[in-house]
Formats: structure tokens, sequence, C-alpha cells
């Protein structure tokens, strides 16, 4: 039996309020009760409890049921629930060890308008005499000899190391291709599509990515900045997501934006670590790598 069939099947034996939300639900978390008692009596009589495959399938069953009456009192479909949700789990966990090719946003501009597909960028840690009744530790980054953008310190009272945040800048450039914040100090905006680089490289879309920098480092402090981590937390992907949907960068996905903050914050570390030293960058490769010079 498909889905659909099933759906059909199952519809004719719902008879339950059709605007009732409350029992469905209720439904779902007593058939998970039901599951765990049965997991509780297997336990306790591992070998001698011979029910426990038939009772997981009712229950189960039971469970698909009150799933199914959920989904039609709120207009959804059963089968492409879990067809987003397969999809959804195979980006998650099927992730191959480096970003796929993709295309750019703006290949098909003249190369002054175009993020630089190589790029090493030295961030260099100074301390700054006049930025406070004591002395600031401030991160310069340079292009080659030429500075890009100015001096950042933590703008904290607590000493976090946020003044390295560039290379998450740097990060969502090169795996995701985009970056408002970093066309700004490269001057590579869109400058011959009005419209483009009004809305896509304009001051809001640079203070999104600023604010979506800022939102994952607050989440980031709290996972030690990822140092163990394979995967990021879908919550934080989520809102990455929601903060850019306005903008071309929500063509990525949910893996891409995994990707741009495990190789951001891989960076990140190792700056810390080391006070410095140059990260590059590949976007048609779609990596970032840090070495100490």
């Amino acid at each position: 039996m498909n889905l659909a069939d099933y759906e059909r099947a199952v519809a004719e034996t719902d008879v339950l309020a059709p605007d009732d939300l409350v029992l469905p639900m209720l439904g779902l978390a007593g058939e998970i009760g039901s599951l765990v008692a049965e997991y509780k009596k297997n336990q306790r009589d591992h070998t001698g409890y011979r029910a426990f495959p038939e009772e997981v399938s009712e229950e189960l069953g039971d469970l698909f049921w009150y799933a199914t009456a959920l989904a039609r009192r709120c207009g959804l479909s059963l089968e492409e629930i879990l067809e987003d949700n397969a999809r959804k789990a195979r980006e998650r966990f099927l992730r191959p060890a480096t970003p796929l090719p993709h295309s750019l946003f703006d290949e098909h501009l003249p190369d002054h308008e175009q993020l630089p597909r190589l790029l090493d960028v030295t961030f260099t840690e100074t301390l700054a005499q006049d930025r406070g009744t004591k002395p600031v530790r401030v991160v310069r980054i340079h292009r080659g000899t030429s500075s890009i953008g100015d001096p950042l310190d933590d703008n904290s009272d607590d000493d976090d190391d946020y003044r390295y945040h560039d290379v998450f800048h740097l990060a969502y450039m090169a795996v995701l291709g985009w970056s408002p914040v970093m066309r700004s100090l490269l001057k590579v905006k869109r400058a011959t599509d009005r419209d483009v680089d009004r809305v896509q490289d304009g001051g809001r879309a640079i203070a999104v990515e600023e604010g979506v920098s800022a939102y994952v480092f607050s989440a980031a402090r709290a996972h030690s900045y990822f140092s163990t981590s394979k995967m990021i937390p879908t919550q934080i992907v989520k809102a990455c997501r929601a903060m850019t949907s306005h903008l071309e960068v929500s063509r990525r996905s949910n893996q891409d934006w995994e990707y741009a903050i495990l190789f951001g914050y891989q960076a990140f570390r190792s700056l810390v670590e080391n006070r410095g030293g140059v990260v590059r960058l590949d976007l048609n490769r779609r990596s970032l790598h840090y070495s100490r010079e």
C-alpha cells in the first residue's frame, strides 16, 4: 500500500471532530508512551518477551494513523511531508566531504564586479593604545599590502576574540558565494545593475550579514565554537536562512550553510590560537584554508 492509498483508506475511519487538533496530538503522545512501555517490558525480559516486535508494529501503525489525522487537519499531504523529510535527512546526514560545485551569483558580470575567485587574506593582531583606558587588542586584515577595512577590536568588555570575525564573512564568500560585507570591503559591488546594487549589495544586506555573524557567534560560544562538532544544530542553520530569506543567498541549502559555518569556525579557532595567520579562499572549489603564513 502506498501513502496516498493509506491516506484515503484511513480518512474513512477518522471519527474525530474535523477541526480538533488536540486529540490527534494527544493520540501521538499516547502512542509514544505505549512504545516506551513496550520497550520497558522488553528490557525487563529481553529473551522471554516474544511479543515485542508485534506490539511495536501495532503501536507504530496507530502512531501513523494519528499523524495522518493531524496532517489532514492541517491541510498537509503525508506523502509530501515524508518526501521533504527524506530530502532533509539525506542532505544532513549524507553530506559529501567537500561542497559540490555551484554557479556563482556574479559569474555573468565583468571581473571588476565579481568576488575574487582566489584570495589570500592576512590577519595580524596588534595592541592599540588609543581605544580605551588600557591597550586594546585589534586585528587588521590585508590583501597583499593593501588593507581591507578598518582595524577591529572585540567591542566588548569580554575578551572573546570577535575581532577575528571577518573570517566568517570570508567563509560565507568562499562557500556560499555570498558576502555583501566583503563585496563592500573589496570594492566589487555590482553597480551596473542598480537594483542588485541596492538590494543584494546594499546597507540592509550588509547589516543582515553582520547580524548572522553575531547570532551564530553567540550560539557557537555554547558549543565550544564547534571545536568538536561535525554538524551545526538545525535551529542555527534555520535561523540563518530565515534572516536571509529575502536575499539571493536564499538559493543556498541548509547543507551549504553548514559547510560555511564549520569552515569559518575551523579557521577562526586557528586564527585565535596563533594570534593571526593567512586564510586562503577558492570560490570555484568552495574552499577556505588556514595557514600560519
